[in-house]
Order: C-alpha cells, then sequence, then structure tokens
C-alpha cells in the first residue's frame, strides 16, 4: 500500500500536480475594501428660501477613491442636474449648505427667485417643470464623490412664515 501512495505521488509530480494544497490556496489575499459615502441630507426654508443642507464622510481605508470632489446630482427621467459642492477636507468630510438649484436670495438672505417659477409683466407664473421646476418633486438626489450614496431629499414644505415660492397676494407677510 505504501508503494502505491509513493507512485500516486510520483505521478503526480511528474505531471505538474501536487499532493499538498499550498497556503494562498487556503487562504487568498486580503482585497482592498471598496470606498463608501456616509452621507446625509435635508432641505429647509429659510427666508422664504429652499436650501439643501449635506454631511458627507468618504469611508475609504485602501485609498481606492478616485476623486475628493463632491457633487449633489438630481436626476428625474432623462434629466440631470450635477452641483458641485467642493472637495473633501484632509478629514475626508464636507458639510456645509448650498441654496436649492434655480433659487437665488438678495444679500439680506430672502428668496428672490425660485425653480420652476418666472416673473413675466410684474406677475410670477409657475412654470411647472421648466427652469428647473422638475426639482421640485420626484427628482432622485444622490450625493457623489466616488462611489456615490442615494440621499432622501424634497423640496421643502411651505410653513406659515417660510414660503418657498413667490410670495402671492394672500400669503402672510414675511416675518421680520
Amino acid at each position: 500500500m505504501l508503494q502505491t501512495m509513493v507512485a500516486g505521488a510520483a505521478l503526480m509530480l511528474a505531471v505538474g500536480g501536487s499532493t499538498v494544497t499550498g497556503v494562498d490556496e487556503l487562504y487568498p489575499p486580503d482585497q482592498p475594501a471598496e470606498p463608501s459615502l456616509s452621507t446625509s441630507a435635508y432641505a429647509e426654508c429659510v427666508q422664504d428660501a429652499p436650501w439643501i443642507v449635506y454631511d458627507v464622510t468618504l469611508v475609504d481605508p485602501d485609498d481606492r477613491s478616485t476623486s475628493r470632489d463632491v457633487s449633489l446630482v438630481f436626476t428625474k427621467g432623462g434629466q440631470r442636474l450635477e452641483v458641485p459642492l467642493g472637495s473633501l477636507r484632509e478629514d475626508d468630510t464636507l458639510s456645509g449648505r448650498i441654496l436649492w438649484p434655480g433659487a437665488a436670495t438678495d444679500s439680506p438672505g430672502a428668496g428672490v427667485d425660485w425653480p420652476g417659477w418666472v416673473q413675466q409683466d410684474g406677475e410670477w407664473v409657475d412654470l411647472g417643470e421648466d427652469d428647473l421646476g422638475w426639482t421640485r418633486e420626484g427628482a432622485t438626489v444622490a450625493i457623489e464623490v466616488n462611489p456615490e450614496a442615494g440621499v432622501a431629499v424634497s423640496y421643502p414644505p411651505a410653513t406659515p412664515y417660510c414660503v418657498v415660492g413667490p410670495r402671492l397676494t394672500d400669503d402672510p407677510p414675511r416675518p421680520r
């Protein structure tokens, strides 16, 4: 029997086989971790202006991410809008707030323009999906660095003291 085992081993070695499983086969090399994002974002109305507040942390223990530039990306149907937020800091984080796309404020920070609205002949007209109005409802929002992470952000609702569109004649006055 011992002769049979020795003959089998000799045959395996002669044809290039191995009777012992190598360490690499039992324990494959460590695979680098894929980068990921930890994100949060929400919308708020401040002085009749829609704002997006965001917080981004890149988790990349093996330095595999190919970018440090952060963008907020809106998509709906075939439409896509990329809003640059800045670059990650040395600690792989970025946080802040940005006006909703299509919104504008005056120098004290009060809303003076809103997505999907235009002033014609002194009257505000809701253009629906035009003029970035499509971002107000039903758009998907993601934060992208490389990788990307979806965030649940919806156009902020109006409150009795904060209107996220033009103030019409029956709206209460803006508090001072």
